[in-house]
């Protein structure tokens, strides 16, 4: 007569649901401090002088359309 052991009890998995609930927040951080980055670099673009422009190689106008474009594009 062979004599059965219990399994110990494996732990319960956690929903997948959650996974993805915990990455929201990781997630949301990473792409405020992207728009942040972008809101940085157009405001110290706007404040180069037309002689650092040159400088760098971007020409007036274009410097003018990216400081007009919205910090999430």
């Amino acid at each position: 007569m062979t004599m059965m052991t219990k399994a110990a009890p494996r732990p319960l998995a956690a929903p997948a649901g959650r996974k993805v609930l915990t990455a929201v927040p990781a997630t949301l951080v990473k792409v405020v401090k992207h728009w942040q980055a972008r809101r940085r670099s157009r405001i110290a673009l706007s404040h180069l002088s037309d002689f650092h422009l040159r400088d760098i190689g971007l020409d007036p106008l274009i410097r003018d359309q990216e400081i007009g474009r919205p910090f999430w594009r």
